[in-house]
């Protein structure tokens, strides 16, 4: 059948997406075909558009998680969910009307789930629920700071670390616009970097031990930084690299200290560990259908002014999660 998606042929910048009418191919045994509701943006889009993360194409069809109708199954496996609502990840791109998903990683949710809640958390919450609870992870008691707070996983985050017991939250933002979203979340406290580039001075004001966990979705020197306020046996989660800069440790930063720095993609996770993605969606995917954890800002752009949202991800200036609708 033919689907309509916004590809691209080259990598570059936003104005590379287009308008593309596409042949998608029959479910096989162990998929679903879904008529997208909603496709969510996240910075591996972004990645993924500028040649930076695996994609098959040309044409390129980027997008990794949604919310959607199942219209047909590849075969038994998927029947009995055909014509549900459902959320999850797909085979294909979801900047898309169409698209073919693995069984195994999509999920059933309530017909009244509202369509910004249920675009927003399939990536946002399984992605957060990892970092806060795989290995180390957060304890009660635990101080924790999160970088780019003002994001889709920041601001999620720092809701479900409030609900494990942290103790404190300090929430790093870009500009002031984005203060009050981090602490209506329920940031103990907001540090502005562009007005604040020294934030470990800061932070050791509040916290002269250190902290017990760091997520870091930037990198690049802010590692260095982080190490500053990381106490003895603490842990530094980094799963992202919006500076475009890798972070640098030194291995004697770490080994007399007992701390560690570790690194997690839930993209890596359900290509490599499929089983133990589906674990963490059902424990995790509760959490936004129970209204446990909240998406209260959500931007809604036409699937087809993809370029604008990306501009506005991209430009640091958004606030929460964007989301794309066909």
């Amino acid at each position: 059948m033919n689907f309509t998606a916004m590809a691209f042929d080259n990598f570059g910048p936003p104005d590379v997406f287009h308008r593309a009418e596409l042949d998608l191919p029959e479910p096989l045994d162990s998929q679903v075909l879904v008529e997208v509701e909603a496709s969510s943006v996240n910075f591996a889009d972004v990645m993924a558009r500028q040649g930076k993360y695996p994609l098959a194409g040309p044409p390129y069809v980027t997008g990794i998680d949604f919310v959607g109708r199942v219209i047909k199954a590849g075969s038994d496996d998927g029947s009995t969910l055909v014509g549900k609502r459902i959320v999850g990840f797909g085979d294909t791109g979801s900047y898309a009307t169409h698209l073919l998903a693995p069984v195994s990683l999509v999920f059933e949710i309530p017909e009244n789930m509202k369509l910004s809640t249920a675009a927003a958390c399939p990536l946002l919450i399984c992605t957060t629920y990892a970092l806060l609870n795989r290995r180390q992870g957060l304890h009660p008691g635990d101080n924790l700071l999160i970088h780019a707070a003002a994001g889709g996983i920041g601001l999620t985050a720092i809701q479900m670390a409030k609900q494990l017991g942290a103790s404190s939250i300090t929430a790093l933002v870009s500009s002031s616009s984005k203060v009050d979203s981090a602490l209506r979340a329920g940031a103990t406290e907001v540090i502005v970097t562009s007005e604040t580039p020294d934030y470990p001075e800061k932070v050791r004001g509040s916290h002269p031990d250190g902290l017990e966990l760091i997520l870091n979705s930037v990198a690049g020197k802010t590692i260095q930084k982080d190490l500053e306020i990381l106490k003895p046996g603490g842990q530094i989660v980094v799963f992202g690299m919006a500076s475009g800069e890798p972070g640098v440790v030194q291995t004697n930063q770490l080994h007399h200290s007992s701390r560690t720095v570790s690194g997690f993609s839930f993209g890596n996770m359900r290509r490599t560990d499929p089983q133990g993605a589906q674990e963490i969606i059902h424990k995790a995917l509760p959490l936004a259908t129970s209204g446990k954890v909240a998406f209260d800002i959500v931007t809604e752009y036409s699937l087809y002014d993809v370029q604008e949202a990306h501009r506005a991800i991209e430009s640091r200036t958004s606030v929460g999660k964007l989301i794309l609708i066909p």
